[in-house]
């Protein structure tokens, strides 16, 4: 799996991890993605706030839990969500992200969203973080790229209204 780490991300602090290499093959490169999200997230600790972050395990797909493809695919229904390359390529981040969301690079907010409430945390405008607080804990809910102009807007209008009432 270590091989697949490499790619330094040119100016960035040196705890935000290197992109994941693509080597060619999907099936490998996935499973080696989904190692390093279980090393980091599921076997690792991490906390946030002075509370353990947990993963959603279930209901499992392809031999992986539902945290990990939330994090690596996108799409509007869950049964069509599509792996994407570059979000598997900044699996790495997410502990990354959570453990250093004190980093003027981090910006972080919290918003209710439904019945849940939500702690982002973005990444110098390129990388969000959802967590969720529970009872206890938090569940990493999703992470991706802002790197659309609408998301970015939207992102900022509302770290700004949770920040500036």
């Amino acid at each position: 799996m270590a091989s697949i780490r490499g790619s330094p991300v040119s100016g960035d602090g040196d705890w935000i991890p290197d992109l994941l290499e693509f080597a060619g093959d999907w099936n490998k490169f996935v499973d080696d993605v989904y190692e390093c999200f279980c090393d980091d997230l599921v076997r690792g600790q991490v906390s946030y706030c002075g509370k353990r972050v947990g993963v959603r395990r279930h209901p499992e797909s392809r031999g992986k839990g539902h945290g990990f493809w939330h994090c690596v695919s996108e799409g509007g229904l869950e049964e069509e969500r599509t792996p994407d390359l570059e979000r598997c390529r900044r699996v790495g981040w997410i502990r990354a992200v959570i453990e250093n969301s004190d980093k003027a690079e981090v910006e972080t907010w919290t918003n209710v969203r439904g019945s849940e409430t939500c702690h982002l945390l973005w990444y110098r405008e390129e990388y969000l973080v959802v967590l969720v607080d529970r009872e206890g804990y938090f569940l990493l809910k999703t992470a991706y790229r802002t790197d659309r102009p609408h998301t970015k807007r939207k992102l900022r209008a509302e770290a700004y209204l949770a920040k500036n009432g």
